[in-house]
């Protein structure tokens, strides 16, 4: 008899990245934090917004652009509301712009702290598929992923999906980036039950 059942783990980052730009105040390169702070400027009708970073030093700062000289009537009033009230969804939304922040900045350090939420696998199945949620891109590769989930080295993985035990959909390489709603199928009974609960 064949079992296949599908399971949902989601990724948590428990921290913004940290960014890396010259001090002012320090006169060196060097690393700075996510506030959780936006910092509005109104002239007449035209608005400014910036996400305001902390250097880890001196608390020195660097204000990430958000919107710049555009009219208040363009933006909607609930956005206005979530960058008045610092609303922390919005505030991490542009945190983990990353493409952007390293257009800014000298580099953003995307190593960060995150924990996995999981369902329990049943035992009995010969085949499971695991969706990925990830919310927050922060740059995690799909075979660190999927050695950690099963406890197993990154050239264990690689093996494994050689040989058609690990399949990927879309089909997109071991050493790609995690996506959203990212598959994994998993075949046999090969892997350790205890490490998945």
């Amino acid at each position: 008899m064949s079992f296949h059942h599908l399971f949902t783990y989601e990724i948590i980052a428990l921290e913004t990245p940290y960014i890396k730009r010259n001090c002012s105040k320090c006169k060196t390169n060097t690393e700075f934090y996510c506030s959780e702070k936006f910092r509005m400027n109104a002239n007449q009708k035209l608005v400014d917004i910036w996400l305001i970073y902390n250097c880890i030093h001196c608390e020195g700062t660097w204000n990430y652009p958000i919107l710049s000289r555009v009219n208040i009537n363009k933006i909607e009033s609930t956005l206005i509301q979530k960058f008045m009230n610092n609303d922390k969804e919005t505030i991490w939304y542009y945190a983990f712009q990353i493409n952007q922040l390293r257009k800014l900045c000298n580099d953003v350090n995307t190593d960060i702290r995150y924990e996995l939420r999981k369902e329990k696998l049943n035992p009995l199945s010969s085949e499971v598929t695991i969706r990925i949620c990830y919310k927050y891109d922060f740059g995690l590769r799909i075979d660190k992923l999927i050695a950690e989930i099963f406890a197993i080295s990154r050239s264990k993985v690689n093996e494994l999906s050689q040989n058609g035990t690990i399949l990927l959909n879309p089909n997109i390489k071991m050493k790609s980036k995690v996506i959203d709603e990212l598959q994994i199928t998993v075949i046999g009974d090969w892997y350790k039950v205890d490490a998945l609960t």
